[in-house]
């Protein structure tokens, strides 16, 4: 990361607590400054192999497991969960008093359960229990597309932080709305592009790149009028060029425009994706 001071931590998930342990030490020697512990992946083929969301199932099994791995490395261990498999079996405060007695640094709850999926509202309330009940940090997660979302999750669940997922996939400025900077130097759709396409390259080959500068340039675009032509023209395009070129085009055109505003509620990438 440029910015030397910035903190890095580097998600895992498995089954296997010797996997992630020897995945700890490589990622620790690659600058990591902490583990994080997938349990809130609900994709079918993650949660076949007991990994995800599937480890919440059996709180205690999972604390004897994450004892395991924070015995094994070096790093500080976090984890990130749901609030459980289904609503008959809520065991997020069974999972949290695990990662507490485990010696984790902190929660990250995302509000629904794993067979919720990302459909329906995050439970806020059930957050807000959460941390009521928890001796560690917990950290609310879910459904916040806007600085006063934000500022209202952490009033009103009192999380000690909010992480943000989806919601800066099309509003990438969120960070800078959360902090009160966004007037300071605002970058212009254009502008995010251009820095995204020269971070990819430096790790990527092209085929890679177009895909994700397609997806980037179309979760841009989205509330605007002719993003579903724009989208559809998108994955048409060949080479990274035409991309780059094509959101040009619709992005200038698009700065005389207000930007969108999004319903709190609106279904938005509900596959998981970020």
């Amino acid at each position: 990361h440029p910015d030397p001071g910035t903190i890095i931590g580097i998600q895992l998930f498995g089954e296997s607590a010797e996997d992630i342990i020897r995945a700890a030490k490589i990622v620790q020697e690659e600058g990591a400054d902490f583990i994080d512990l997938n349990l809130g992946c609900p994709v079918k083929k993650v949660v076949k192999k007991g990994c995800g969301a599937a480890l919440m199932r059996d709180p205690g099994y999972l604390e004897k497991f994450l004892c395991q791995i924070k015995r094994g490395i070096d790093l500080p261990l976090t984890v990130k969960m749901r609030t459980g498999w289904s609503e008959e079996e809520l065991t997020i405060h069974e999972c949290v008093l695990a990662a507490t007695n485990a010696g984790c640094e902190w929660v990250a709850i995302h509000g629904r359960t794993r067979t919720q999926g990302y459909d329906g509202k995050a439970d806020w309330d059930l957050i807000g229990e959460a941390k009521a009940r928890a001796k560690i940090p917990i950290i609310g997660n879910g459904d916040i597309r806007s600085a006063p979302k934000a500022r209202q999750c952490l009033e009103t669940a009192q999380v000690d932080a909010v992480m943000i997922g989806r919601g800066a996939l099309r509003n990438p400025w969120i960070f800078l709305e959360c902090l009160g900077e966004l007037g300071r130097n605002p970058l212009t759709e254009i502008d995010l592009l251009n820095r995204y396409h020269g971070k990819l390259e430096k790790y990527y080959d092209t085929r890679i790149i177009l895909i994700l500068l397609r997806k980037f340039s179309t979760w841009l675009a989205f509330g605007y009028p002719d993003s579903a032509v724009f989208r559809r023209s998108m994955f048409e395009l060949r080479t990274v060029r035409e991309v780059m070129d094509c959101a040009e085009e619709f992005f200038l055109k698009a700065q005389q425009l207000p930007k969108p505003r999004f319903d709190e509620t609106e279904a938005f990438l509900m596959g998981g994706h970020g």
